[in-house]
């Protein structure tokens, strides 16, 4: 809120502003003024009126030439702007009094009339000060109290004279009452204005906010450009450990010299900030390749460290796009906006710098939802069911486990995608029940398995969700005591890092009833060697991404051999998923990996088949043994 002192000043240069662009106004109706009223003044006196006059204009144009709407005029300033306004207003009602003193009871009529119109001007000409309004409502004010000498000097009545005074301060209080509402209408608009102005800029750093951007994409779309109108997204990767390291303040710096760089890439684009850590912008590419060359330029600008208080920062970036075009039926009620900043986490997902929005990923947030309230039922009427895949060993060449995996098959969408079905029970706080349905399963299959003369181990995966919830604990401990055979517990590595504590309590709690650990996933998250140490594991099973290339790739065919090496220096067995192909599986057996897991193996598969499939293995398996 600005002081009132400087709110008066500026009102006052609005008005001196205002008055400078009305001078030809006031001029034309001075001349109409002596032009027309003359004949009961005299010309001579008219014209040294009309002298006077425009002299006071001129010299209030050229004492305050040097002012615009965005000075801030002092109070010296301001008396003598009050001074020459009062002037002005007594010299144009003095015109009104020389008519009224000399052209008897039409010159009063013309005189009542002109200052009329000088107190309702008043409040047009005033702005938002009192004291300008003073100033232009007081001499006309006054000289309709002078009203009666004229009119009782010509013959008039005392109630004529009555009569327009109280016509002139009525008047006068019309126009207090005019220019009172059109300060409330002026202070609304005003308000509404600053309102508006600060819904498209960031609070904490100036930079345009996300309101901007959909205004630049609603003017863009309407321009009709000759291309395609993509809004991208773009996420400071790590940034709360960035804010965590370097401090609340010195983040806020480090988003604007972002911000900054970020525009300059994209031809001096004005970057908006959509969130704590994203920017966002809109623009118009050419084509889809176009708008994968912004994406490259943006990506340049952040390779350099930032410069921050004598520190070198580094910063990368995962940069998320979408066009109007994205806007399926899946994801209509979802803003461009939206759009690009769910593409975000979909690059970041994929482990890609950017994508555009993929809207079969996205799915159906909608049937998504409901379907959660249909699961319950699902997991009673048989629309889930587990499948499993065989875990190889590959010294010996058996089947030494199988990983449970829950499949559901829906009556009206068909085989849904367990990632989105788990996911979306995390979310929802069903992820209990599916976990004890699929665990209470298992160890039923095992039994079924263990009377049919096959024993394997079967592999659960554990919920990051749960790893603190002790009921459940103890629940899932009173199933798993009724198990026929070796249970492993498959849990992530990022559950583990996230709840250290607790994860070790739990954990320890299952490896003394019996069942084995893995820890799965390993090298998708933020791999650290502490935790590994600290975590009562007896397996860790090597992240598909790294597996299903390391015939090709010989990055990853290293991180793959450093992980089997680290696991067995730790006293772990190392399971390797994702095996797709020959190469991969030899090149693990030459690393000393313990058992692979994968399509070349087999493929997930009903409790039936795998019975048989176990069957059929197994007597393969002893076949080349007596065979060699």
């Amino acid at each position: 809120m600005e002081p009132a002192n400087l709110q008066t000043g500026s009102a006052i240069a609005r008005i001196i502003v205002a008055r400078r662009a009305q001078l030809p106004i006031r001029v034309g109706f001075a001349v109409l003024m002596v032009a027309t009223f003359h004949i009961y003044i005299g010309m001579t006196e008219a014209m040294q009126w009309a002298a006077v006059y425009l002299g006071l204009q001129v010299l209030e144009v050229a004492a305050f030439r040097s002012i615009d709407n965005a000075t801030a005029v002092t109070g010296t300033t301001s008396f003598l702007f009050y001074a020459i306004m009062l002037t002005s207003s007594s010299v144009f009602t003095a015109f009104g009094l020389l008519e009224a003193y000399q052209g008897g009871v039409w010159g009063i009529a013309c005189a009542g009339i002109l200052w009329t119109g000088s107190i309702a001007t008043a409040a047009i000409v005033s702005g938002e000060s009192r004291g300008a309004l003073t100033c232009s409502l007081l001499p006309p004010l006054l000289a309709f109290l002078a009203v009666p000498y004229f009119i009782l000097s010509s013959g008039g009545s005392a109630g004529d004279s009555i009569a327009m005074v109280l016509a002139g301060l009525v008047n006068a209080c019309g126009t207090l009452g005019m220019w009172s509402v059109y300060q409330r209408l002026l202070k609304s608009a005003t308000k509404a204005r600053e309102i508006g102005r600060l819904a498209l800029i960031d609070s904490e750093t100036g930079l345009p906010s996300r309101a901007a951007v959909q205004q630049r994409v609603v003017a863009l779309l309407e321009s009709r450009p000759t291309g395609i109108v993509v809004v991208a997204a773009i996420n400071v990767d790590r940034f709360q450990h960035l804010r965590g390291a370097i401090g609340h303040a010195a983040s806020i710096d480090l988003m604007r010299r972002l911000a900054a760089r970020l525009g300059r890439a994209c031809d001096e684009t004005p970057m908006a900030r959509l969130s704590s850590a994203n920017f966002g912008f809109a623009f118009v590419a050419r084509n889809i390749d176009d708008a994968h060359r912004v994406v490259a330029r943006l990506q340049g600008a952040v390779a350099t460290p930032v410069l921050l208080r004598d520190n070198r920062v580094d910063v990368s970036v995962t940069i998320g796009l979408s066009q109007p075009a994205d806007a399926v039926a899946s994801a209509t009620e979802v803003s461009i906006i939206d759009r690009a900043m769910i593409a975000m986490d979909q690059a970041r997902a994929a482990r890609k710098q950017a994508a555009f929005f993929d809207a079969a990923l996205y799915g159906n947030p909608g049937i998504s939802l409901s379907l959660m309230s249909e699961m319950l039922r699902a997991l009673d009427n048989g629309q889930i069911s587990l499948c499993y895949q065989p875990k190889y060993e590959l010294r010996s060449g058996d089947i030494v486990g199988a990983e449970a995996l829950v499949r559901w098959t829906h009556p009206e969408h068909g085989a849904l995608r367990p990632d989105m079905f788990v996911q979306m029970a995390e979310e929802t706080g069903h992820i209990a029940e599916l976990t004890e349905w699929v665990l209470r399963r298992a160890v039923a299959d095992q039994r079924a398995l263990h009377e049919a003369g096959l024993d394997v181990c079967i592999s659960v995966n554990w919920s990051g969700h749960l790893i603190d919830d002790v009921a459940f604990t103890d629940a899932a401990l009173e199933i798993a005591r009724h198990a026929t055979g070796e249970l492993c517990l498959e849990v992530t590595e990022t559950a583990i890092i996230g709840n250290a504590r607790l994860a070790r309590q739990t954990l320890e709690r299952f490896r003394a009833a019996g069942l084995t650990i893995s820890i799965d996933d390993y090298g998708s998250g933020l791999s650290s060697l502490a935790y590994l140490k600290n975590i009562p594991a007896d397996e860790l099973k090597i992240d598909k991404a790294f597996v299903m290339h390391m015939a090709t790739d010989a990055v990853d065919a290293v991180l793959v051999r450093s992980a089997v090496s680290l696991a067995h220096s730790l006293g772990l067995r190392v399971v390797a998923e994702g095996v797709e192909n020959q190469g991969a599986l030899e090149l693990l057996r030459a690393m000393g990996c313990d058992i692979a897991q994968g399509y070349l193996i087999a493929r997930p598969m009903p409790l039936s088949d795998l019975a048989t499939f176990l069957g059929t293995h197994a007597a393969e398996n002893a076949a080349r043994a007596t065979a060699s």
